[in-house]
């Protein structure tokens, strides 16, 4: 027996060699339930000024909303309020809507499919409406944006 053999015959001599006394094996079931989720961002609206029973004025800076839903997520966005703003001694100024420019008024809805991480991004504009004899000074209101899905 050669210097090596006799090394490696004494190495395996001293660490015996482990014996497996068997093994067991199974399997476990993993799931999840993804569910349908949508969220909204806004941006204001604001108008350019309005002359008092003058004609109707669009919009200085439009509005934005943008609806993220979940990937394929059928969504209706709704805005929910009187569409008016009000202003000195509770006067009142009507206004309309547009989103992506097609008319939108309160009570109607936009249909829109989730596309996940990227939202569906709604630009709004306006006017307001003509021939409105309000006093002089600022107005202001809200709209209530509402996503069903």
């Amino acid at each position: 027996m050669t210097r090596l053999s006799r090394s490696i015959a004494l190495t395996l001599a001293l660490f015996p060699v482990l014996a497996i006394a068997g093994q067991a094996t199974a399997t476990f079931q993993v799931s999840v339930t993804v569910v349908a989720s949508c969220r909204l961002q806004t941006q204001p609206l604001v108008f350019a000024s309005y002359i008092t029973g003058g004609p109707a004025v669009g919009t200085a800076t439009p509005g934005s909303i943008d609806v993220s839903c979940t990937q394929g997520t059928d969504a209706a966005v709704y805005l929910d309020g009187d569409q008016v703003m009000s202003g000195p001694n509770g006067a009142q100024v009507a206004y309309s809507l547009q989103a992506n420019g097609q008319p939108w008024s309160a009570g109607e809805s936009l249909n829109v499919k989730g596309r996940g991480k990227e939202a569906v991004h709604l630009t709004i504009s306006g006017s307001v409406n003509a021939g409105q004899r309000v006093p002089v000074g600022d107005y202001a209101g809200e709209e209530v944006v509402r996503v069903v899905y």
